[in-house]
C-alpha cells in the first residue's frame, strides 16, 4: 500500500504542477486565484500521500522514485498538454533519471 501512496503523491503533484503552468500566462483575477488554490491544494494532497508513503518506504528510497517520477511525468505532461518541445535531451534525461531510479532501489 506504500507504494500506493507514492503514485497517489506523484499524481497529485504532477497535477498542481500542470495547474500552475497552465495559469501562469493568464491574468491574476478571482479566477487565477481560485485555480491557484487548487494547485496549492493539490501539493497539500501530495505532501499527505507522501508521508503516508514514507511510513513503510525509506525516505532513500522514496524520493528518488518521487522526484524521478515527477520530473519525467512533467515532461511528458509538457510536451502533450502545453505544446512544449520535448527535445532528445529532455528524454535522454527521463530515461537516465529512470535508470537511476532502478539502480537506487535494488
Amino acid at each position: 500500500m506504500n507504494y500506493v501512496y507514492l503514485a497517489l503523491a506523484v499524481a497529485f503533484n504532477v497535477a498542481a504542477y500542470m495547474v500552475f503552468t497552465a495559469i501562469s500566462p493568464k491574468p491574476h483575477e478571482m479566477l487565477w486565484a481560485g485555480l491557484f488554490a487548487s494547485g496549492l491544494a493539490l501539493g497539500g494532497i501530495n505532501t499527505f500521500f507522501f508521508t503516508q508513503a514514507l511510513r513503510g518506504i525509506n525516505l532513500a528510497t522514496a524520493y528518488p522514485i518521487f522526484a524521478g517520477t515527477s520530473i519525467s511525468l512533467v515532461v511528458l505532461f509538457s510536451g502533450l498538454l502545453f505544446g512544449e518541445e520535448v527535445s532528445r535531451a529532455n528524454i535522454l534525461g527521463a530515461a537516465a533519471i529512470v535508470i537511476g531510479i532502478i539502480i537506487l532501489t535494488r
